[in-house]
């Protein structure tokens, strides 16, 4: 007989909801019981199922391969950086590419026009695969980046981190489109009286820096990097305001909320009230100044003066001043095209490796110390560390689905023999009248299908409400990792494993209760 046909009868109706009252016990006491062995189960799944996407994300974190080597004093390190060059060792190492830089505790300014200290790596080139790990969309926050076809390795830009940005140099609102890095003035009393430039104190004033990015973290911890570039430039006094060619000209940065044509006529007039001096200005596509471009959107203006006209450069201030009075809340930010070079005054500190696979990296680290340099090993143990842990979580993960079926298996054993012990009389009845065993097991695999789909979906429910409260209550991970991820291909896996072995278990279970003859259940033989 037909599956379908046992279920339309009407008796067959009225046998599954009175015995799957029994079976459930008393107010449901069966189901609510198999709820907590799923529960339970399904937390320790999405437990595992965080701890593995948690560690997945640090085990292929871009920055750990990546390998920062320390420079020691002495060693051969001009000749291990040209041996990182060769072809044959690339291959051999699984080198992608390498890198110099320089490290260095640089002071910026805040918000509130002091100063702080910032870690900082400057990088002989910002067009590495390092830096387009940094500036993963992932990375970086609220979309605050440059364009990178705009990042230069002349740039005198930052990339800095939303912890330094916000904690160290105080700035809360707005990302600011620059920040201002606490240089030198070598001569105060000029660079008072002659070019109006504001004194922090003896020797010390605020030159704009643009942000190039703000991201949420970089690697070895730094609060920001840069180029070499911008560090060389800097000993070589490139930030120093009292440069009289620096003067010679206004720069500004016009965000894109202010009108470029109406501030170019603004300032054009404000510097007519002040001076008779020739000028001119250009603006938009005729300004490029590919060093000290930021990640905001706007234009550049420039306001030059004529070089063979005799300019009072004391009339900047006064021209400043009026241009930061109507402008300087709307972000307009006067900036200078920075005099550079390119010339190391120091030795590098880091040579930075980049590896395409990190089985070679032991290897590695005893041909490096051929050259007298030793290669810090931490991250490295620390990706086999990951290595481990993920398996662990994952056999834990797979015996807790294991160990929930065999409860599950031994439960629906238990209930249905004790069951049975009650009504085998009443089966055998049903038995002498016609019923076959085909009838009365699809019965009992019915209730118990029902019965494990309803405690599957409480148990997910649950367990899902727990998921979205632990974040609300501040149970988070670093980089907004829970502590539970239910929603995954094991969870689903494990329920079709959970209700074929249910199903699978009241057919066998049941089969084996029924094989005896009818006379044999009402007399209990």
């Amino acid at each position: 007989m037909r599956l379908k046909e046992i279920i339309s009868r009407d008796y067959f109706k009225l046998f599954i909801r009175r015995e799957g009252k029994v079976v459930l016990g008393n107010r449901y006491s069966s189901l609510w019981l198999l709820c907590c062995v799923l529960i339970t189960t399904f937390l320790a799944i999405a437990f595992s199922n965080a701890s593995l996407d948690y560690l997945s994300f640090k085990m292929n974190d871009p920055f750990i391969k990546w390998v920062d080597i320390k420079i020691p004093y002495g060693s051969d390190n001009h000749g291990f950086e040209m041996s990182l060059g060769d072809d044959e060792i690339k291959s051999k190492y699984y080198i992608n590419n390498s890198q110099t830089d320089k490290y260095n505790y640089t002071l910026f300014g805040t918000a509130n026009m002091s100063s702080t200290n910032l870690r900082c790596r400057y990088y002989a080139a910002l067009d590495s695969a390092i830096v387009d790990a940094i500036l993963d969309e992932d990375n970086v926050v609220g979309g605050v980046c440059i364009d990178k076809s705009k990042i230069s390795n002349e740039s005198y830009g930052v990339i800095i981190t939303e912890t330094a940005l916000r904690n160290k140099l105080g700035y809360t609102g707005e990302v600011p489109a620059y920040i201002n890095y606490y240089c030198y003035v070598s001569d105060p009393y000029i660079a008072a009286t002659q070019y109006g430039i504001e004194l922090l104190n003896d020797h010390y004033a605020m030159s704009p820096i643009p942000v190039l990015a703000v991201v949420k973290r970089l690697p070895t911890n730094m609060d920001a990097i840069g180029t070499k570039y911008f560090y060389n430039s800097d000993k070589a006094y490139a930030f120093n305001l009292d440069t009289e060619q620096y003067h010679t000209s206004f720069f500004y940065f016009v965000p894109e909320n202010v009108d470029v044509d109406e501030f170019v006529n603004d300032l054009e007039q404000i510097t007519k009230e002040h001076t008779s001096a020739i000028f001119f200005t250009l603006s938009g596509e005729d300004v490029y100044l590919p060093c000290v471009t930021c990640y905001a959107k706007g234009d550049y203006v420039c306001l030059q003066f004529d070089y063979e006209d005799e300019v009072d450069f004391a009339v900047n201030c006064d021209i400043a001043a009026a241009v930061a009075k109507k402008y300087g809340d709307k972000g307009v930010k006067r900036i200078y095209n920075y005099l550079g070079s390119d010339v190391s005054t120091d030795d590098d500190d880091y040579i930075s490796i980049h590896f395409n696979e990190l089985d070679k990296v032991s290897e590695f680290q005893e041909y490096a110390q051929g050259f007298g340099i030793d290669i810090e090993m931490t991250q490295i143990n620390a990706k086999e560390n990951f290595n481990e842990v993920s398996i662990m979580a994952n056999i834990l993960s797979w015996s807790m689905i294991v160990f929930a079926i065999v409860c599950i298996i031994l439960f629906i054993i238990n209930l249905l023999q004790s069951y049975f012990q009650k009504v085998k009389r009443n089966l055998g009845t049903f038995k002498a009248f016609g019923i076959g065993n085909y009838e009365l097991i699809s019965v009992y695999v019915l209730i118990m299908v029902v019965t494990i789909l309803a405690a599957v979906v409480i148990s997910l429910g649950v367990t899902y409400i727990i998921e979205l409260l632990l974040p609300c209550l501040g149970l988070v991970k670093d980089a907004g990792f829970g502590y539970l991820a239910l929603w995954n291909g094991k969870t689903i896996v494990s329920v079709l494993i959970i209700i074929a072995a249910s199903i699978t278990t009241v057919y066998v279970v049941m089969r084996r209760l029924l094989k005896a003859t009818p006379g044999d259940l009402i007399y209990d033989r």
